[in-house]
C-alpha cells in the first residue's frame, strides 16, 4: 500500500465542512499516536472555515492531552470572538468521545505600524550537499518520518550519548510540493526529534505536551516546489522528565517563517 500524501489529508478537511471526521492511516503514526505535527496542521485547516479569508494565522497554541489512535476521529471547531482585527478560534480533537487535543488559533488582519524589528536570522550551517542525509529505517525511526527528507547539519545524533543542547538542518516533504501554506509549515516544524535524545545511548520515548507557534508573514515570493527549509532548535532546560525548547523554521530564501516553544516529556 502506498503512503498517504499530506496534501490528501489536508484536502479532506477542506471538503469536510462542519466537525470533519477523518481517518489517518498507519504511515502517519508516531509510536502509539498520530504524528502531532499532522494533528496540529489538520486543526489549523479546520479553523480556516471559521475565520475571514483576509486574516492571517498569527499564533496557534496546541495542547496534546492523550494519544490519538490510527482510527477515525473528528474535529470540533468554533469561533470564540471576531473583533475589528483579530479572530480567535478553538478546536477540539475527539476520538470515541475522548478529548485527545485542544487548540486555540488567533488570526489577525495586517495593521499599519511604525514598529518594525527584523526577525531573527538563520544560523550558519552546512549546506544540503554536505549535510548528512538522515535515512528512514523501518522499525527504528518513527513511521511518520518516511514523509520527510532530512539533512542533518548541526548537533549530535539521537542516542549518541553526547550533545543534547541543540540540533539543526534542512527539511522538506518527500511528496511534490507547491507554494506551502502554514499547515505544511506546522508539519515541518514538528518533524525533528527533541535535542535531548542525543544525551541518551539507547532509544527512549518522547512526546509533546504543549506547543505554541508564531507565524511571520513577509509576503514571500519564493516557494517553488521541493525547496529546502531550514530548522534550528535549542533547549532552555531539561529536568525531572520535562524539556523546554525553542525552535524556528526559515524559508528557502532565509526569511523566518515559523517559531515555536514546546514542552516535551521524555521517558528516560
Amino acid at each position: 500500500m502506498s503512503d498517504t500524501l499530506f496534501a490528501t489529508l489536508i484536502e479532506k478537511i477542506q471538503n469536510a465542512g462542519e466537525s470533519p471526521h477523518i481517518h489517518v492511516p498507519d504511515d502517519w503514526m508516531q509510536g502509539r499516536t498520530v504524528y502531532g505535527g499532522l494533528v496540529a496542521a489538520l486543526v489549523l485547516q479546520s479553523m480556516r472555515a471559521h475565520t475571514p479569508l483576509e486574516r492571517k494565522v498569527r499564533t496557534l497554541f496546541v495542547s496534546f492531552i492523550g494519544p490519538l489512535d490510527a482510527k477515525p476521529f473528528h474535529i470540533q471547531t468554533r469561533q470564540l470572538r471576531s473583533g475589528k482585527s483579530v479572530t480567535s478560534v478553538e478546536s477540539r480533537v475527539l476520538q470515541k468521545d475522548t478529548i485527545c487535543c485542544t487548540a486555540v488559533g488567533s488570526f489577525g488582519a495586517d495593521r499599519d505600524s511604525q514598529i518594525r524589528i527584523p526577525p531573527i536570522t538563520r544560523p550558519e550551517m552546512q549546506d544540503t550537499s554536505r549535510a548528512f542525509e538522515l535515512p528512514y529505517i523501518e522499525g527504528m525511526t518513527p513511521t511518520f518520518t518516511r514523509h520527510f527528507d532530512y539533512r542533518w547539519a548541526m548537533g549530535e545524533f539521537p542516542f549518541s550519548g553526547k550533545g543534547g543542547q541543540e540540533i539543526g538542518g534542512w527539511i522538506n516533504f518527500r511528496e511534490q510540493t507547491d507554494c506551502l501554506t502554514e499547515e505544511w509549515l506546522v508539519a515541518l516544524a514538528d518533524a525533528w526529534p527533541t535535542p535531548v535524545l542525543s544525551q541518551l545511548t539507547e532509544p527512549a520515548a518522547a512526546s509533546t505536551m504543549t506547543w505554541s507557534l508564531g507565524f511571520v508573514h513577509l509576503d514571500r515570493i519564493t516557494c517553488s516546489e521541493s525547496d529546502w527549509w531550514a530548522y534550528h532548535c535549542t533547549v532552555d532546560s531539561a529536568e525531572r522528565g520535562y524539556v523546554h525548547e525553542r525552535s524556528a523554521i526559515w524559508d528557502p530564501e532565509g526569511h523566518l517563517a515559523v517559531y515555536s516553544l514546546q514542552t516535551n516529556t521524555v521517558f528516560a
